[in-house]
Parts: C-alpha cells; structure tokens; sequence
C-alpha cells in the first residue's frame, strides 16, 4: 500500500499553533515596527513643514522691507506714488494688528484643547518691534498622537486673519508611566507677525 504523506500545515495554522509568549512578542514587534514607521513619517512631514514656513517666513520679511524701502525711494522719484502707496499698505494690511494678538493666541490653545492635545507649557516672549511691523515668539509644547499633532500644526499654520511661521520644531516619543505608548512630545516655536501703530508712516 502506498503510504499517504501528512499535508503540510499553513503558515497561519502555524502562528495559531505557537505560544502565548511567542504570539506577544510578535504583536509587539508589529506595534513597535508600525510606531516607528509613524514616527519618521511625522517627522520627515515635520521637517518639510517647517523648511516651507522658513523660507515663507525669510520670504515675507524680505519683501516687506525691500517693498518699503522701494516706496521711500519712489517718493522721490516716482510719478505714479499713489499706486506705490497704494500697493505697501494693501501688502502691510495682510499683518493683523497689535490689537488681535491676545485673539489669535487664544485661537492656537483653542485648536489644540478641541482636538484633545495636552498642553506642557504655552510661553508667549516679548513684542520685538522691527522697522515696518512686529512680531512675538511663543514658545509651545505639546502632547497628542500622530493625527492630533498634524492637525494642530496644520490648524496655526491656517489661523484667519494671521501671518504666522513655524521654526525651531522638534518631536519625539512621550514616555511615562501609566500613558499611552503612540503618544508624541511636540516643541515648536511659532511666531506670531502684526502691524505697528506707525507701519503706514514710511519716513522719506
């Protein structure tokens, strides 16, 4: 009689076969594999973001002192200044006032509490008064996952009414005790632009 050869079992019969330990470490290993595939995701998104908001925020700046110093010189040489006026105070009206920097602050804790984010600290510096306009330095650090923190940052970066850039970024896994394991520490410094009372005052 022929003899009849045991079919060979499946790999998922196999998995289903293995220890309780075994089956663990595997999950974890899968956990763990997943969590740093996010995490470089994120950051390489990060990393993006923040070289798009320095070059906007090198951008802006640079424009808006080369734009005014060329009004000061078309005072003088320029027939047409009422166009050049014109063109500097519709660019210098897209800085929200000194007035609405309390709101637009406001607006940022509100984003991050609404979807669930931790606030570490939330530390808005000095005023620095430059020649045409102002800006403020805030200082932020939050805890949220993958999704809550893209969103957060993606929420600043689409605040109405506001010209804001995003600059000394860093992320990293939040670990203590008795939370969650996907959570993230989100630093950032995100700098917030306004008008002065004297920005439409050009000195000739």
């Amino acid at each position: 009689m022929r003899s009849v050869e045991p079919k060979k079992s499946s790999s998922l019969v196999k998995l289903y076969l293995l220890p309780p330990i075994a089956k663990m470490l595997i999950a974890l290993f899968i956990f763990l594999f997943i969590a740093t595939i996010g995490t470089l995701y994120l950051k390489y998104d990060a990393a993006q973001q923040l070289k798009q908001s320095k070059e906007k925020k090198a951008a802006l700046e640079s424009e808006l002192t080369v734009r005014a110093k060329e009004y000061g010189e078309l005072v003088y040489f320029s027939k047409d200044v009422v166009h050049a006026k014109q063109e500097y105070e519709d660019m210098i009206k897209s800085f929200p006032p000194g007035t609405k920097i309390e709101e637009l602050l406001s607006g940022i804790t509100k984003l991050g509490t609404a979807d669930g984010l931790k606030f570490i600290y939330f530390k808005p510096g000095v005023t620095e008064n430059h020649i045409y306009y102002a800006s403020i330095a805030v200082d932020i650090s939050v805890i949220g996952s993958f999704h809550q923190l893209g969103r957060f940052l993606s929420g600043i970066a689409n605040l109405p009414n506001s010209v804001v850039a995003i600059n000394q970024f860093s992320i990293s896994h939040y670990e203590q005790a008795g939370v969650p394991k996907n959570l993230l520490l989100l630093t950032f410094t995100a700098t917030l632009y306004h008008t002065l009372p004297t920005s439409l005052e050009i000195k000739t």
